[in-house]
């Protein structure tokens, strides 16, 4: 999905994508709401927080509120991919945090993809077009249909979740298990100075080699990765504390204000500052 597209006015929307082979320009990103992604056709890898995955056909992948993540080409077998997205707000999700509490309903997504069985691929198929076809606003029952779609397709997702034995990438070759390590590293060390060339060192490869197998296993350069945990911490501190600017920069492993203030604006659009008194709304 461009996540640019999403309109913020409305709680629900759901969409049908398709990527050629060599798509790879989508931005990190993060936002305020859930989706839910499924694969109808091809392979994709994606990185959501520190873990990498391999996104194949018959799987969905649920991605929570506020989790980095990114999807691009599978480095062994790119391949053209249609998509089906489904982004919504948190009240959607509220039947179910009755019954299970919302703690324990999003256990069932903790590793973010869920197979589904290939007997039952069609009715997911045929579930996620009619919940398409009443976006659309066909009569005022639409509203209630999609509701009701959804409700089957996340009863659906927790029944899979129980019974799935998904992971992450797969890491039989060495280097890929060396950069899984090291992504997990960096997510847990983003506030201290950590260069190309300490991560490099530290996992025993060359800083171009890691360079380029990084890009190829996680769909980010180093920096972008490291720099994007940054700023998700940034906007964490910056609507839950008092921080000063200056501060939260320091905490978040940045060594420069200015920079940061200057990477803050290219990626959010609007300065540390503003997004603050805006309480995170750009």
């Amino acid at each position: 999905m461009n996540y640019n597209k999403y309109d913020k006015t409305k709680d629900f929307y759901i969409e049908r994508v398709h990527r050629d082979s060599n798509y790879n320009t989508q931005k990190y990103h993060y936002h305020p709401y859930y989706e839910i992604g499924f694969l109808v056709s091809g392979c994709r890898n994606m990185t959501i927080d520190h873990s990498i995955y391999f996104f194949n056909k018959g799987n969905a992948v649920f991605i929570s509120t506020g989790e980095i993540h990114k999807g691009y080409p599978a480095e062994h077998n790119p391949c053209a991919i249609e998509l089906v997205n489904i982004c919504f707000v948190e009240k959607y999700l509220e039947p179910f945090f009755e019954i299970y509490g919302k703690k324990d309903f999003l256990s069932f997504f903790s590793n973010h993809i869920i197979n589904i069985p290939a007997g039952r691929y069609e009715y997911v198929k045929n579930l996620l077009q009619k919940m398409i076809d009443e976006h659309k606003k066909i009569d005022e029952l639409s509203k209630f249909l999609v509701k009701t779609y959804f409700n089957e397709l996340i009863a659906f997702l927790i029944r899979c979740s129980k019974n799935d034995c998904s992971d992450i990438v797969d890491t039989s070759n060495e280097s890929d298990e060396i950069i899984s390590e090291a992504v997990k590293y960096i997510y847990y060390n983003y506030n201290k100075d950590i260069s190309l060339d300490d991560i490099a060192k530290k996992f025993n490869l060359s800083k171009s080699y890691f360079s380029r197998k990084f890009k190829a296993v996680t769909g980010f350069g180093y920096k972008e990765y490291i720099t994007s945990v940054r700023l998700k911490k940034a906007c964490d501190l910056l609507l839950d504390t008092d921080n000063s600017i200056t501060e939260i920069a320091e905490k978040c492993g940045f060594n420069d204000s200015n920079y940061f203030g200057d990477a803050f604006r290219k990626v959010k659009g609007v300065s540390p500052n503003k997004y603050r008194k805006n309480k995170g709304i750009v």
